[in-house]
């Protein structure tokens, strides 16, 4: 039978004990959080990784990153958001500014064969033109979308022979 795989946790100070104390009673925190202070007080009465594991409710891993931070700095970061700015943006504002000012060009005026955007058309287009990096069909409708634009699905549409079309369409 294999032994049960324990982990190092150096001695806690009194001063962590207290805090490690206060916040096990502490109804207020997050379970997240919780959890994380949960992982060393069961690491302090020696319990092996997988138990600590299987009380807690998170994978091994994560036993192993809590003791390892708790060991290195103590307390200091347990509460703090895991990426507070997130990752950085794939995206320029100058690339959706050229995304929005492609959206509402019309095709038929960049030389294309079909009268109306759709998303996967656009996406493609600005793809093709190196406009955009690759995104969904998702990502370029959620942008436009936070523009005000939105496209419709049509089935047919005509354009108009007549010269003076697009004057008579505006004086309606």
């Amino acid at each position: 039978m294999a032994r049960p795989v324990q982990v190092y946790l150096r001695a806690l100070r009194s001063a962590e004990r207290r805090l490690l104390q206060a916040k096990l009673k502490d109804k207020k925190l997050s379970a997240r959080i919780y959890g994380r202070y949960r992982v060393i007080a069961e690491a302090s009465r020696g319990r092996p990784v997988s138990e600590i594991a299987d009380r807690v409710g998170v994978h091994l891993t994560t036993v192993y990153d809590w003791v390892y931070r708790f060991n290195r700095t103590g307390f200091a970061g347990f509460e703090d958001a895991p990426n507070p700015q997130g990752r950085p943006s794939s995206l320029s504002s100058r690339q959706v500014r050229r995304l929005i000012a492609t959206a509402l060009a019309r095709p038929a005026d960049l030389g294309l064969p079909f009268t109306h955007w759709s998303v996967a058309k656009l996406r493609d287009f600005c793809h093709q033109k190196k406009l955009l990096p690759a995104l969904s069909n998702e990502w370029v409708r959620r942008l436009l979308r936070r523009e005000g634009i939105s496209f419709q699905r049509t089935k047919t549409w005509k354009e108009s022979p007549d010269p003076d079309f697009e004057s008579k369409k505006t004086a309606f």
